[in-house]
């Protein structure tokens, strides 16, 4: 405020707007309001605020309870303003903390690696797949809003549930195979020469750098490295999930597959001897037999000799 206007406090400001003020001061408010455009502004504002707090101009109303009266509206606007000052806060930092959780989400969050070690381990990943693996394997994941794709490399076996996702391709790496699917379940397989895609649900498309092949439900294939031709066949049975559920299930499984399923889950060394056991089909199912109650039912059932000995089992 100007030196000149020292005496043009609240007080006069209160009475030149409810009316109550002597021509003289009306005159000095006016004076004071055109000498300078903050003046003005604050003059106009006490106007604003007078005209909402709905006081009424009473000619028995002295100065002071107007001033009283107008002071109380101002500590409310300015509680208002407060209140909206922070409400805009806090909608800033909620933008901001959103934001951060999206790109966390779809940077940071949409990547894992996980090992199996020792045990089975089922994860769920990022988008809502499930991934079971096999003891002694590994799967590293990419997705995300930014990624086209999704994106795995995987080492030894897993059985993948595939959250459907037709703008983003569900992709495996694995050696120089490439396996595409949107939303299906299927297991994979690989001995570090030859991996083997055995489709439980929907369709998979398989292909290394030389060929491709599509499979659907109850369809596998095995791709040997640089292989120039892929040939798809049927899945005799469900031999392929024994790691998670505990169960061969064989439906016209040749001996030439059961076999080496039986090797890997009781890590024994099983051998046929008579090369002519191997096209034996066997339509069963075993769950939580021992491999010697496993054998047994084998030998019963084509009436062949299991011999023990030497860490060697003989089928003959």
């Amino acid at each position: 405020m100007d030196k000149n206007y020292t005496h043009i406090n609240d007080d006069m400001l209160a009475k030149y707007l409810l009316g109550e003020a002597t021509v003289p001061e009306n005159e000095q408010v006016e004076a004071w309001a055109q000498a300078n455009p903050d003046h003005l502004k604050r003059l106009e504002d006490f106007r604003t605020i007078l005209e909402k707090s709905k006081l009424q101009i009473d000619p028995g109303l002295n100065e002071y309870q107007a001033l009283e009266r107008l002071n109380a509206r101002l500590e409310k606007e300015k509680k208002t303003i407060s209140y909206t000052f922070i409400l805009r806060w806090v909608a800033v930092v909620f933008i901001f903390f959103s934001a951060g959780i999206f790109l966390y989400n779809n940077l940071i969050g949409n990547k894992i690696n996980v090992r199996s070690g020792e045990n089975t381990l089922t994860q769920l990943l990022p988008d809502g797949s499930t991934a079971i693996l096999n003891e002694q394997s590994s799967i590293a994941f990419v997705g995300g809003f930014f990624n086209k794709t999704r994106d795995v490399k995987l080492k030894g076996e897993a059985f993948f549930k595939v959250s459907a996702d037709k703008s983003k391709p569900f992709i495996i790496s694995i050696n120089d195979v490439r396996i595409t699917v949107v939303g299906t379940a299927f297991n994979v397989k690989s001995d570090g020469k030859t991996v083997v895609v055995v489709v439980e649900s929907g369709i998979v498309k398989v292909n290394n750098q030389k060929d491709s092949v599509r499979l659907t439900a109850g369809e596998k294939v095995e791709v040997l490295q640089n292989q120039a031709h892929l040939s798809k066949g049927e899945s005799q049975g469900r031999l392929y999930n024994y790691y998670y559920t505990n169960e061969l299930v064989c439906d016209g499984t040749p001996l030439s597959d059961l076999v080496p399923v039986l090797n890997e889950k009781f890590k024994s060394n099983i051998v046929i001897v008579n090369p002519g056991l191997k096209a034996l089909q066997i339509s069963t199912t075993f769950k939580n037999e021992s491999l010697k109650e496993i054998l047994d039912v084998i030998a019963e059932t084509f009436k062949i000799k299991v011999e023990y000995g030497q860490g060697m089992i003989k089928l003959k």
